[in-house]
């Protein structure tokens, strides 16, 4: 099924402070200072403040994700209290959440713990899980990657599923740091430009994300879709 991009992508933030970025004090000469600005200048993205949008800041597993979401046009879900891991009624990411885990977006090993059930409902059947989601967490580098990779791959159809890359080889020196339940996701999201490596070589896959990386891979997904 083919996903309409609507001007709900507009509404995607990191903070809720808004500011276009010829007013971010802190983003001079910095090496995303375009990204942040194009993103910036068409509401995409937030400051932190009226000046500052602290580009070397961390971005939570949450607000993560309802980026890739709403970048890829696909729509929250209702929140359903006890199937959503730890989330609850008063997170404000909790349809974010449920929507993904109905879609299958979130691999298991990104949730804590975790268990899941096959439920018979009206509809037919669906996976209820259990386990810790933690979308206060900041999140790595990988599972960036993963993330993106496994949303862009959703908002496919079949007709342009023949336009995604396929994997290629990895010469990053800390290749042996990445999970492996995440490493095909790296090298797909890799493959498709969606996210690159350090200056020196290196990936560093459990490192938290920055801002300024999440506005990258953000910026990389809207141009592919």
């Amino acid at each position: 099924m083919k996903k309409i991009i609507t001007a709900a992508i507009l509404s995607i933030c990191v903070l809720p402070v808004t500011a276009y970025a010829a007013d971010f004090e802190d983003i001079q000469g910095h090496w995303a200072a375009e990204i942040i600005t194009n993103l910036a200048e068409s509401g995409v993205v937030h400051g932190i403040s009226d000046t500052e949008f602290n580009p070397e800041g961390t971005v939570t597993r949450a607000e993560f994700l309802k980026m890739a979401l709403s970048a890829a046009g696909i729509e929250e879900t209702e929140f359903r209290s006890g199937e959503c891991l730890d989330v609850t009624a008063s997170d404000w990411y909790g349809p974010y959440v449920q929507s993904a885990l109905d879609k299958g977006l979130v691999p298991d090993d990104m949730i804590g713990d975790c268990a899941s059930k096959i439920v018979e409902t009206e509809d037919g059947s669906k996976a209820v899980y259990s386990g810790y989601f933690m979308g206060d967490e900041p999140i790595k580098r990988e599972e960036m990657a993963y993330i993106t990779q496994s949303v862009y791959q959703y908002s496919r159809d079949e007709e342009t599923m023949n336009d995604m890359e396929l994997p290629i080889d990895m010469h990053f020196t800390d290749l042996s740091s990445v999970s492996s339940w995440a490493f095909q996701g790296v090298r797909y999201a890799y493959a498709n430009d969606f996210i690159a490596g350090m200056s020196d070589g290196t990936f560093r896959p459990q490192e938290t994300a920055t801002r300024a990386q999440a506005a990258t891979i953000i910026s990389n997904l809207l141009k592919k879709i």
